[in-house]
Order: structure tokens, then sequence, then C-alpha cells
């Protein structure tokens, strides 16, 4: 069979295959091959298309944090077993770095010799980051208990057990614990390779110490060597300091010191080691202060209550509670012997029980969660919270239980920005929205509202999970806020419903942009296997409208859409 045959009937084999497949032609030299066909779903991934792609080396998907030793390895693994797989970073076309997946195998598409590869492409970027981050809670409730235990260790040997706790939650080369004296910062205890530096001295004004010190504000540095970190951090180049993580310790509305990692390696921490160590940073401080102040354990473990930013515990698989943190105790009025054991029906609300439902089941089936709901306190007041579940596997992958934290957020809710989409909160809207109508009403400008509302959006989160659902609201709010104009105004109004507000844009306009997104977005590939489609209800400003009827009535105008069987514009 001829070559361009045999090559033709293999691409037409992977043309419809979900996951990424290219073919390259084999050279001796494997880094010079040439990408001979990509299917449908490479183009997606890379966002590459074939045209672009088709007569250039992989490299171009290769950038600065590429693995040189992974590719080193590909080549050697090609040459010495004729298969290769390993994982590195590649870039998408858009500058985006993903982590890959790759697995290449030889193809003889005429005679002995191998003339072409086929290499398949997975993102593995987020079962990669969430194996990463339930590593780092498991450490973080090692860090806690460590710490929360040690009542009978002096100040020194407490301090030394802070360093080294916060070290192995952040992997760090090293962790020190710094107090303040005068105008300088003073290191007091170290865990890694700086030994010899205890009673290292830093001035207040001029570090990075002395900075998240001042401010009371954590600070990440990611690479140190960069202009704006040049002046605060020169003291520690002679220790290969070039990134780190500095939180303020705060006890009593006082901070008298700081926890610090760092690493000799750029771009070592990121924001979720920031997270981390803020939340352990309140249990570090209640402890370190109290134990330079107190040597009664009792004292020290009552103000460790008024310190925990966040509730913390672990559940098994039975929804009993294994481990809990100071802040269980305090936030229900039960000790610590009275909650562990017990099922989490025992201790929370039923009706708050029953709308955590569906977040415990796709917990348990093993997906991490994020969530807002308004619940009761044990005090009866109506609050904000956010949750995060965390699956905790065994060697086998079995689910053995999960971790949560779980944070009151009621005086965060004015934030102008949704948490998870990005885009404005429905507060922020209504109050840029209100500006808006104003204009209306003293200018007699054309205004219009559009509702929007993904379809079936409950359906997709039973059957894909609501990790998948939270993926394609991203995904959905994305493509919105390109969709719009500059001086248009896109928020996520609850759950699946997002609104746009159009300045200067009368109903036909609102209508012509409304059907313009409905029909991108339903044929937008989200990455499940069916469709997404949205429903459009818009409505155009009068003079004596409020954000208010003119929200309702293009939320009239959306029940219609919905009522005559979605995927539809109407007014």
């Amino acid at each position: 069979m001829r070559q361009d045959s045999a090559l033709g009937i293999l691409a037409s084999a992977l043309h419809p295959v979900s996951a990424a497949a290219m073919l390259i032609d084999a050279q001796a030299d494997f880094g010079s091959s040439r990408i001979a066909y990509v299917n449908p779903a490479w183009e997606r991934l890379t966002g590459y298309p074939a045209k672009e792609a088709v007569g250039r080396t992989p490299s171009i998907l290769q950038g600065p944090e590429t693995a040189a030793e992974v590719l080193t390895h590909l080549r050697a693994s090609l040459k010495a077993n004729g298969t290769a797989r390993g994982e590195t970073i590649h870039y998408r076309r858009d500058g985006t770095p993903l982590l890959m997946a790759i697995s290449i195998s030889p193809l003889y598409l005429e005679g002995e010799a191998v003339d072409h590869y086929l290499v398949f492409q997975w993102d593995v970027t987020a079962s990669r980051e969430e194996q990463a981050r339930n590593r780092k809670l498991e450490a973080l409730n090692r860090l806690q208990w460590r710490v929360t235990t040690a009542w009978g260790l002096d100040v020194e040997q407490l301090r030394k057990r802070v360093a080294e706790a916060a070290r192995e939650v952040t992997q760090a080369d090293w962790a020190v614990v710094e107090e303040a004296e005068g105008t300088e910062v003073v290191y007091r205890a170290i865990a890694g390779t700086s030994g010899g530096y205890e009673g290292q001295r830093l001035p207040m004004e001029r570090s990075a110490s002395g900075l998240a010190f001042r401010t009371g504000e954590p600070v990440l540095i990611r690479d140190a060597a960069r202009d704006e970190w040049s002046d605060l951090t020169s003291h520690m180049r002679e220790l290969g300091f070039l990134s780190g993580v500095l939180v303020p310790l705060v006890q009593d509305g006082r901070t008298y010191g700081v926890l610090k990692v760092y690493a000799a390696q750029a771009d070592h921490f990121d924001e979720w080691d920031q997270r981390l160590l803020g939340l352990a940073s309140g249990v570090l401080a209640a402890n370190l202060h109290k134990a330079a102040e107190h040597a009664s354990a009792e004292r020290r473990r009552a103000l460790l209550l008024d310190a925990l930013p966040a509730l913390i515990s672990y559940v098994d698989k039975e929804l009993r509670y294994q481990e809990i943190n100071a802040a269980y105790e305090a936030f229900y009025d039960l000790s610590r012997e009275q909650i562990l054991g017990r099922r989490l029906s025992e201790i929370l609300d039923p009706g708050d029980l029953e709308r955590l439902q569906p977040y415990l089941d796709a917990v348990l089936r093993g997906e991490a969660v994020s969530y807002q709901q308004e619940a009761l306190n044990p005090q009866g007041e109506s609050r904000l919270f956010q949750g995060e579940y965390h699956p905790h596997r065994g060697q086998a992958g079995e689910i053995l239980g999960f971790y949560t934290i779980v944070r009151d957020i009621t005086e965060q809710h004015e934030a102008q920005t949704d948490y998870l989409t990005g885009l404005r909160s429905r507060r922020q809207f209504e109050r840029e929205g209100e500006i808006q109508i104003a204009q209306v009403q003293r200018y007699g400008k054309a205004l219009s509202l559009v509702m929007v509302d993904v379809d079936h959006f409950k359906a997709i989160n039973d059957h894909w999970g609501h990790q998948a659902g939270d993926r394609i609201l991203k995904g959905f709010a994305r493509l919105l806020q390109e969709g719009i104009r500059e001086a248009d105004l896109a928020g996520r109004w609850g759950g699946e419903e997002f609104v746009l507000l159009l300045p200067e844009t009368p109903l036909s306009g609102a209508l012509g942009m409304a059907e313009r997104l409905r029909s991108h977005l339903a044929t937008y590939d989200f990455g499940i296997e069916r469709l997404v489609t949205a429903s459009f209800g818009a409505a155009q400003a009068r003079a004596d409208d409020s954000l208010s009827s003119l929200q309702a009535r293009a939320d009239q105008a959306l029940y219609r859409a919905k009522e005559a069987g979605r995927n539809r514009v109407s007014e």
C-alpha cells in the first residue's frame, strides 16, 4: 500500500477520536521531525489550526518551562524501546501553559522501517493540581495537629516545630520564624539547610519580612530577581533566596512576627501556598504568642479558638468526623470529644445538610467541590458560607473520605467579582447598572438588558458532576465576555444565570447580539459528550424604569424563551 494512502486512512480513523492526536514523520534526528497531520481534538487542545501546524515541528508547543530532560528521555526511550511516555509543560497557541501527558508510538506505513510516529497528548494540569493540593491539605492538617498538640514545649522548641511544619506544607528549602525587635526583624528559628543564621537581623524598612510585618498582609515573591523585589531581597542573595511566601503572625490585633518560607528556585510558590500559610498563620500565631506568655495549656487552647480563620475538618466516607480544628468546637459550642466519631447529621442543621447533600455526593464520587451557601449559624443568624471539599483517596484510588474548609464570607459578599467566573458579582452589577439607568432617565439614551440562562444545567451537574459544571460556567462566562463590547457590562446573576447590560443599544441591537452569542455558544465544545445551549431574554429600558423593573421584563422574556423550547432568544 502506498504510504500516502496509508497515511490518509489513518488520518480518517483519527479524525473523530476525542483524544488529541498528531502524526509526525520519522527523522534520524527526532527533533527535526515534522507534523504530517493533527486531528480536531488536537486543534482544540492546542489552539493551533491544522493549516498552521502541518509542516512544522512539534517544538511549536514548547516554551520556557518545557523540561529539556523530559524531551531527552522521550528521544532515548524511542531509540531504546520504540515507544515513549512522559509529562512536561507545553504551550497553547495563546501562550497558556498546560501540563501535557505524551504517548509516542512508531508506525510502519511502508516497508519494515519506522516512517511516522503517532503522538497522543492529554491535558493533565487539573488532575496534577488537585493531587498537589490534596497533599498540601494533608500537610496542613498535620501542621495544625503538630502545633496545637505541642502544649508542653517551651517557646524555642515551638518556634522550631512551626518552622519545620511550614517547610513541610510548602515543600520549601527553608522556613524561618521571625519576630520584631525594635526597628529590626530577627530570625528566631530555622528549618532547612540555612543553619547558622539564627539571630540574623533584617531592617524593618528595607526587607520583605519588614513589609509583611508593617502591612499585616501576606507577601508572595515569585522571583526575587525581578526589579520590584531587588531592594527588599538583596540581603537574602547569599542564601539563594529566589521565591518565597511571608505571612504575618497576628494575635489579638497585634503583629509580632513573620513566618517565612523560601526556595532557591523561581516560581516555586503560588497563591495556593500563600493561602495555606494564611490559614495556618492564626493557629501558629496563637500558639507562639501564648507559649511566650503563659505556661497554661488550657489558656493557650482557649485563645486558639479565636485565632483560627476557617473551619477545617476531615470526614470519612461514612460521613463521620475523624478530625476537626479548634474552630469547630467554638462554632458549635461542643468539645472535640463530643464531635469526633459522630455523623454530620448529628451536628449540622437538617435543612443545611439537605442543601449540602449534592456536594457531599459529588466529593464522595471523587470530585473537588466549591460552593457558596446561606445557612444559619448556631445563634440563628443567617450567614453566607464558602466551602471547599477535597476528596482523599487511598493507594488504589478508592475514596477514603474528604477534607473540608468552610469560611464565613458574609462580610466579603460586597466584593465586586464573582468568585467562580470572574465576572461582576450581582451586587456590583446592580451598582453599575443603576448608574446606567440614571443616564437613560437623564439623557434619554437607549439601554438594553439581556438575561441568559444555561439550559438544563442541573442535568449536566447530575450526569457529569459539579467539577464539570463549574468548568462549563467559567467557560460560558469567558465566551460571554469575549462576545460583547468593551462598554457592555457582564455579570453573574446567580447559579447558572447571567446578565448583560448594553449601553446605547436599542432592543433590536440587543436581540442581534444575543442571537450571535446563542449561536456561538450552541456550537462550542465544553469538553462533555453533548452540546451546551442557553436561552436569552432581552428588554429595552423605558424612561420610568428602575434596574429592577428592567431586569424583571428581561426575566419574563427569558421565561418565554425557555417555555418555547430553550436555546432561543425572546423579547
